[in-house]
Order: C-alpha cells, then structure tokens, then sequence
C-alpha cells in the first residue's frame, strides 16, 4: 500500500516537471537562434519522409507522418504569431505543443524502425516474425496515434481566453 501512495504522490511531481518542460520547449527553446532548432528539426523529418515516399512499404507511413509534421508545423507559426502578442496562449498551449513534438519525433522513429525492419526482412533474417511486428507496431503507431496531433494543435490554437475567464477573485478560498 506504500508503494502505491509513493506512485501517487510522484505522479504529481512528474506533471509539475512536464508543464515545466513544455514552457521551456515553448518559451524559451523555439525562438532561439530564430527558430534554427525547430527549422533544422522539420528540415530532418521532412527529408526523412521524402525518401520513404518512394518505397511502396513505407510510402502509407510516410505520408501519415507528413499530416501529422503538418500540424506541427502548423502549431509552431501559430504560437510564434500569437504568443508573443498575449503570453497566456503560451502557458494554455505548451503542454499541448509538447505532446504534438513528442508525437511526430516518435513518428519519425517509427519509419526509421520500419525502414530498417523492411531492409532486413529483404535479407531473410533468422527470426522474421520480430521484423513483421516491428512494421505492425510501426503501421499501429501511425494509424492510432499520429492523428492525435491534429486534435491538440486544435486545442492549442484555441488559445487562452477560457482558461483565463475567471477572475483571481474565483480562486478565493470558500468560507
């Protein structure tokens, strides 16, 4: 039973440290050096999605992978239009900024993984079947998760204005 209170009580921890993240990430990390970070990083998945365009296997992965580094994409030049304007579409929209990142690097390691998966299973590997669910799990990832960044890029250009409707007064402690 304390274990469980332990796990309880660090989970708290844990998301304090994740939206601590996600300010930095947004904050601070996107806008420095111009942006060359954020552009370099787009640069790379856009290369990597290009080459796996051409490839009948790793054509649905990466085209999959395109939408969802087009939300991205689409996240980043509305938080650099707007949250230098009202700093609170900053902190309403950073956790869902990180999450978007998360979602298409993890994309991005996917078909890398299957790329790699494909390329062995050409050269009839001693045990194939891990080969196949890496290209499974790989097709599972783009289906259930990558459309995910669509919904929080949604959330995240709904800006502020909810989350800053009640006054400081509607935080008072109740008698």
């Amino acid at each position: 039973m304390s274990q469980f209170v332990r796990d309880a009580r660090i989970a708290q921890i844990y998301e304090g440290t994740n939206g601590i993240q996600a300010m930095d990430l947004c904050g601070r990390k996107l806008a420095q050096n111009g942006g060359a970070a954020i552009q370099a990083f787009f640069k790379m998945v856009g290369e990597d999605i290009a080459e796996a365009k051409g490839d009948e296997t790793l054509a649905p992965f990466a085209e999959k992978l395109e939408k969802a580094l087009g939300e991205h994409q689409a996240a980043t030049m509305w938080f650099m239009q707007n949250a230098m304007q009202n700093p609170n579409h900053l902190g309403a929209g950073a956790h869902h900024y990180m999450h978007i990142m998360g979602i298409v690097t993890l994309g991005l390691m996917w078909l890398r993984m299957a790329k790699v998966a494909k390329a062995t299973l050409a050269g009839s590997p001693e045990d194939p079947a891990f080969y196949e669910a890496k290209l499974a799990t790989a097709r599972y990832y783009m289906d259930r998760y990558l459309p995910d960044a669509g919904a929080l890029r949604r959330k995240l250009e709904s800006g502020s204005d909810s989350m800053m409707a009640l006054g400081e007064d509607a935080f008072a402690t109740a008698a």
